[in-house]
């Protein structure tokens, strides 16, 4: 989950950066300008979101660069514009759970589904001593496991590993946090399984045993909003365990920039799940990354028990700013130079404006001709930023009048957040 978490900074980032690519924008000189237009943005429609209420970011802004900079761009002809995604999904087939020293070597119990699963263990903190340590690692020839019967007795008469891994193997394939893990062998019959150390471990010390079963038909799946108003108090979870009709309830909870997980509260409404969220700990501490909630399942399936564990983020923002109704255009002759959209900001911050400039060709379809990215620092006495358009590539496209916006975005680069998206905003007539 760690390094989706990354991927999805960064794609976060580079989505809202691009803007801030290219050359310095300037406002087109009047004289090359013959006429100037005003339109109004279009009705939204069903996958559009924007902001209502605006209300001023509430941390420090990460990107407080004044320079004004403009890119446009040519896509490619494969090119299909598409709303972005305002949902994070994720599955699972596996599940964690974290245990001490001392039940590891009094033996902990694990639900296994299915054969050849893997089990993993991880050394955490440990603060026993009241200073931050690290809890040993595991030798794997010290890790034991048994099949629990029906008289919930533990069977010792066989094991059921089939292969392991000491830390510097693991170490090897990217896993350095001094983990173990084996393999189980593949006649393991679903049910209870009992893990023991037989190494002797800190009482107090921490271990997070994470259990993967490859290929399971068992998957818990999760699908929530990808950007939250930091005022939310709730946010709603679409769960469904694949390969079962069996009713569950889960657990959830938020994770803090320690490290450490909160409990939340979560109920069942009109099919899907709410976890209520914190106020006190609704907001992050900084802009720069995204909110992770952690949902723990357990179900009867078959008879027998199965466990998921699966996470979802998303982005926290203050919806700092919206686009004004009205924007204006310049023209030379019957092409479009620029667009000039007016915001709506409580306090300073850096945004940025991106959109896809269509024209319409002789069967009566609209081609995309030009993608054009702005950003500039705003203050409430100047709100205004510049879409800079490029004639040459509008005249040699081929296209005409009448040509449209589409696509259009706004961000807030202070808060690395996306505030708006209209996918049919504007219609430019002379």
């Amino acid at each position: 989950m760690k390094n989706l978490t990354l991927i999805l900074a960064t794609l976060s980032l580079s989505q809202i950066l691009v803007g801030c690519q290219g050359e310095e924008t300037t406002t087109t000189p009047d004289s090359e300008i013959q006429s100037f237009t005003q339109a109004s943005l279009s009705t939204p429609q069903p996958d559009d979101y924007g902001v209502d209420e605006i209300e001023a970011p509430q941390l420090p802004p990460i990107n407080s660069n004044t320079e004004a900079l403009s890119f446009i761009s040519t896509p490619s002809a494969s090119f299909k514009l598409t709303a972005p995604v305002n949902q994070h999904s994720s599955s699972s087939d596996e599940y964690w759970t974290t245990v001490s020293g001392a039940q590891l070597n009094n033996g902990v119990n694990l639900a296994i589904s299915q054969g050849s699963s893997v089990i993993r263990i991880s050394p955490r903190a440990d603060f026993s001593t009241g200073a931050l340590q690290h809890s040993k690692a595991i030798t794997p020839d010290k890790i034991q496991l048994f099949k629990i019967d029906n008289k919930s007795s533990v069977n010792k008469s066989s094991s059921y590993i089939h292969s392991m891994a000491d830390p510097e193997a693991l170490a090897t394939a990217g896993l350095d946090d001094d983990s173990s893990a084996l393999t189980m062998s593949a006649s393991a019959k679903p049910g209870q399984y009992q893990l023991k150390v037989s190494q002797p471990l800190s009482v107090n010390s921490s271990y997070l045993v994470n259990v993967k079963e490859n290929q399971s038909p068992y998957k818990l799946k999760v699908s929530s909003q990808a950007r939250l108003p930091h005022s939310a108090n709730s946010l709603e979870l679409d769960l469904q365990l694949s390969g079962s009709n069996t009713s569950f309830t889960p657990q959830a909870s938020l994770k803090h920039e320690n490290g450490h997980y909160q409990p939340l509260k979560i109920s069942a409404m009109n099919g899907r799940w709410i976890a209520q969220l914190p106020e006190a700990s609704s907001m992050p501490a900084t802009n720069s990354g995204l909110t992770e909630i952690q949902i723990d399942m357990k179900s009867k399936v078959n008879g027998f028990e199965v466990k998921r564990t699966v996470k979802t983020v998303f982005k926290q923002y203050a919806p700092s700013a919206k686009i004004q109704p009205l924007a204006n255009t310049g023209w030379q002759e019957d092409v479009p130079t620029y667009i000039t959209f007016d915001l709506a900001i409580e306090e300073p911050g850096r945004f940025a404006i991106s959109g896809y400039l269509t024209g319409t060709d002789s069967a009566g379809n609209d081609q995309i001709i030009l993608k054009s990215e702005s950003a500039d620092w705003l203050t409430p006495e100047n709100t205004s930023i510049i879409l800079k358009l490029d004639p040459q590539l509008i005249l040699a496209s081929g296209v005409g009048a009448p040509f449209k916006v589409k696509g259009l975005e706004l961000k807030d680069q202070g808060q690395m957040a996306r505030l708006s998206y209209q996918q049919e905003a504007l219609i430019l007539n002379k």
